[in-house]
């Protein structure tokens, strides 16, 4: 300190080289330590290698002022105000980052700390990117805002202002110092190292506080020290680095031995292993067997899982609009006409009817091979299929949904009952969910070899997480959104438009609403059944 302000000879060149070797030394350190996170996964080498990164991507722009200051002059702004301020960014900005990111990295929720260990790499690169980004804000800021900082030297001599900014970069540096020696015991040594590089900033601020002039003694010493410091770490990082590889190279003669030893083992397992093969063989047909069997069984009992529900399912329908009506006709029996009861007992008559028909579809899929379904298709009119559905609903139901029969004369060829059972349950549903209209309407698709019916609603529509599972076995959407529970109607329906050479889908109703298609095959020119019309419902 007593020499500090001896004045020196100046050589650009070489500072410039010294701002290069520190730059290659802290990007070097911050290299080794990434290596070391990535191995280990400890957040405070991250942080660590963080502000290395920092000081060796701010050492470039500070080093490009310099040589900018140097073309320009003492007195020029590069030399009064760019240059010095990217220096007290550079150099009281590493301690202070280190100190702040062991604060952050202990104040981490546990939930982050855990996804930052357990995908080290996103992590590393978030950190190096956060960390490049700083360094080109600071830097933009004192190039972009030069006129309105104040100069921290005038004609090569600090300024006041330049003598408190050094002052509080040295107050700063000083309490990050404190900061990090605080726990210090209880850290890696590859993380001790840093009170040596903190400590040159230390001496580097001291320094230039005894300094009156720039390049003098205390001006060249600053930044020596903060080029040995960088070298001094980068040595002891390679020197742990050199006992990790020792430690793995006797770890891999260790496994080697090992390997040796368990490879004289697997010799002598290998001749018990010849007399074992053939008994293993045997036993791999015996499991093969069983295995194929246990299949047969699990899928037999999946079917029989697959009739119950749909019963449970079925019924519930036909019986609720027989409930309806039979409650109808109890109470308001003195005030309807002889001909609204004539209706509903017709109504009633239908859905007995449909009860019987489901019974006798239900005692077919009983009998036949799980996964499938007889059909008897007949040659059945588009006009026909949608008034029965209509017809079947009860009396309030019928009040909402209108219909559009498509192609005059048009036919499906298909299985009535399951025709009828798919459209019905697309209608039930809609009513069940949706407040508004309904409409349920044929036409013929772009090919003209198949018919699209739709039923279409007004409703809230179906989530978009929800749509690809809404064919699903034993899933449902509730009023309020999707739920799991005892659904087999939506599955029902696609198994048995699948039987009928057909498919089912949902599509959205733009602004809003729910639309269900069903596409079936027209009949064919000479059906196979010699010509049966759809006059015979079942």
């Amino acid at each position: 300190m007593p020499i500090a302000d001896y004045r020196l000879p100046v050589h650009p060149n070489l500072l410039i080289a010294v701002f290069g070797l520190m730059a290659a030394a802290d990007l070097l350190t911050t290299h080794l330590l990434m290596q070391q996170f990535l191995a280990g996964g400890r957040l405070a080498t991250l942080g660590l290698s963080s502000a290395y990164l920092y000081s060796g991507m701010m050492m470039l722009p500070y080093a490009a002022a310099f040589a900018r200051m140097q073309r320009s002059g003492a007195s020029s702004i590069w030399a009064e105000v760019c240059t010095p301020w990217l220096a007290l960014i550079l150099f009281c900005g590493f301690p202070v980052l280190v100190a702040v990111q062991q604060r952050v990295v202990t104040a981490l929720p546990v939930r982050l700390s855990e996804q930052a260990r357990t995908r080290r790499r996103a992590a590393a690169a978030i950190a190096a990117a956060a960390v490049l980004a700083l360094v080109a804000a600071v830097t933009a800021v004192v190039v972009a805002a030069a006129d309105q900082l104040p100069e921290l030297y005038q004609d090569g001599t600090p300024t006041v202002t330049g003598i408190w900014a050094a002052g509080v970069g040295l107050l700063a540096t000083a309490v990050s110092l404190l900061a990090v020696t605080r726990d210090l015991r209880r850290r890696p040594p590859v993380e001790r190292w840093v009170v040596v590089a903190i400590s040159a900033c230390l001496a580097g601020a001291t320094l230039y506080m005894f300094a009156s002039h720039r390049y003098t003694l205390g001006w060249y010493a600053g930044r020596v020290a903060l080029l040995i410091s960088s070298g001094v770490v980068l040595l002891a990082l390679l020197a742990e680095t050199a006992t990790l590889y020792r430690q793995l190279s006797s770890a891999h003669d260790q496994l080697s031995a090992t390997h040796d030893q368990l490879s004289a083992t697997h010799d002598q397992l290998s001749a018990a292993h010849d007399d074992l093969d053939q008994a293993h063989r045997e036993l791999s047909r015996r499991a093969e067997h069983l295995a194929a069997a246990n299949l047969e069984l699990e899928a037999t009992g999946t079917w029989k899982s697959d009739i119950i529900a749909t019963l449970t399912h079925e019924i519930n329908q036909p019986l609720a609009v027989i409930s309806a009506y039979s409650e109808e006709l109890t109470h308001e029996w003195d005030t309807t006409t002889d001909d609204e009861r004539r209706t509903a007992v017709q109504a009633l008559g239908k859905r007995v009817t449909q009860l019987l028909d489901m019974a006798a579809h239900l005692l077919a899929l009983c009998r036949s091979e799980p996964g499938q379904i007889h059909t008897q298709p007949i040659a059945l009119p588009v006009q026909q299929a949608l008034t029965r559905v209509t017809d079947n609903l009860t009396k309030q139901a019928r009040k909402r949904v209108s219909a559009s029969y498509g192609p005059p004369g048009a036919t499906v060829w298909a299985d009535p009952v399951h025709t009828h059972e798919v459209l019905t349950n697309f209608v039930t549903n809609a009513v069940k969910y949706s407040p508004g209209d309904i409409h349920l309407s044929a036409a013929l698709d772009d090919t003209g070899n198949a018919i699209l019916f739709a039923v279409s609603d007004e409703g809230k529509g179906v989530p978009p997480d929800f749509v690809a599972h809404l064919f699903d076995r034993f899933t449902q959407v509730g009023k309020t959104g999707p739920r799991t529970g005892a659904g087999f109607g939506l599955y029902l329906s696609k198994l048995l438009a699948e039987a009928n050479h057909g498919q089912v889908w949902y599509e959205d109703v733009i602004p809003h609403g729910s639309r269900f298609m069903l596409r079936l095959p027209c009949t064919p020119a000479e059906p196979a059944n010699g010509g049966i019309t759809g006059a015979d419902e079942r």
